[in-house]
């Protein structure tokens, strides 16, 4: 295992997941590679069915938060436990540029978190590591945000 892709979001669930992703990258000293998807705004939005859009509202925050100083700490983590990260920072739709990553570095496995969403979340708003999961042409380990073990 050369090559692991470490999609992350700076939610609760990043840490753990870099976590995981360096306890699996350290016995084959695999290379690790941080990335951050940002969802585009759409410009328009559409009401119902009828060709008619309306602008969407302007907001103050136009560029993608800089999230230089998280990543920094993280590339330090992983760094003191020996192993080579990189960075890729970009902007669409998560699920399709995760893939794509994945595919041009050639990455032996895709590691990233799930926020255990409520079904009815799930429904309409989907969840990026189904995406991921379902359409992954490499191994993908889902980290889940807590650690309950009800059944």
């Amino acid at each position: 295992m050369k090559t692991i892709l470490v999609p992350v979001d700076f939610s609760d669930v990043t840490l753990k997941v870099v976590k995981a992703a360096v306890h699996l990258a350290k016995p084959f000293q695999s290379k690790i590679i941080l990335m951050h998807a940002t969802e585009v705004t759409p410009q328009l939005l559409g009401l119902g069915t009828a060709p008619d859009t309306i602008p969407v509202p302007a907001t103050q925050e136009t560029a993608p938060p800089d999230y230089a100083e998280s990543f920094g700490r993280l590339q330090e983590m992983i760094s003191t436990i020996g192993l080579e990260s990189a960075i890729v920072q970009v902007q669409g739709p998560p699920v399709d540029l995760i893939l794509a990553q994945a595919e041009n570095s050639r990455v032996d496995l895709i590691v990233l978190g799930s926020h255990s969403r409520g079904p009815l979340s799930h429904l309409f708003l989907g969840s990026v590591a189904d995406g991921v999961m379902r359409r992954a042409k490499c191994p993908v380990l889902i980290v889940p945000l807590s650690d309950s073990t009800s059944r």
